[in-house]
């Protein structure tokens, strides 16, 4: 039981970070700031929206498309961490 506890504490931690993934890909969107982003980074935004919005807003809660979701979200915050 605790091990199904601490994957639930996992998921939990991986959705926060698609969300502040997210807040941060809107905030480079509104602030005009892509420009001086690498090709690789604007690759992994372009395929983090794309994946944001089949899970979230179409809400196909598949999980292939889920873990695609989480592995794409953590390439993009190390890309974006590294640029900025």
């Amino acid at each position: 039981m605790l091990k199904l506890q601490d994957y639930i504490l996992n998921t939990e931690e991986e959705f926060k970070q698609i969300n502040s993934v997210r807040e941060w890909v809107d905030k480079i969107h509104d602030s005009g700031t892509f420009f001086k982003l690498s090709l690789k980074t604007l690759e992994l935004i372009r395929r983090f929206n794309n994946l944001y919005s089949e899970v979230f807003e179409n809400n196909d809660r598949s999980p292939n498309l889920i873990n695609q979701l989480m592995i794409t979200a953590r390439g993009l915050e190390t890309e974006l961490v590294r640029e900025n």
